[in-house]
């Protein structure tokens, strides 16, 4: 968002309103980001539990309980 979008939004709607819909617009920002991070670290966890048990086969370890 630019300054002038922002302070034409706030003599506009008021600064409560303002201050809430750029509340509403960072938040939203924020879970996206955090979706992807949790989609990166679910990636993460599975390639490591791949490789897990790939390195316990070949160890011969029963990982089955």
């Amino acid at each position: 968002m630019e300054f002038s979008s922002i302070a034409e939004m706030i003599s506009s709607v008021g600064f409560p309103i303002a201050c809430c819909i750029y509340l509403i617009w960072t938040n939203k920002q924020n879970n996206d980001k955090h979706a992807e991070e949790i989609d990166k670290l679910r990636e993460t966890v599975e390639n490591n539990t791949r490789a897990m048990i790939k390195l316990c086969a070949k160890l011969g370890v029963d990982t089955d309980g």
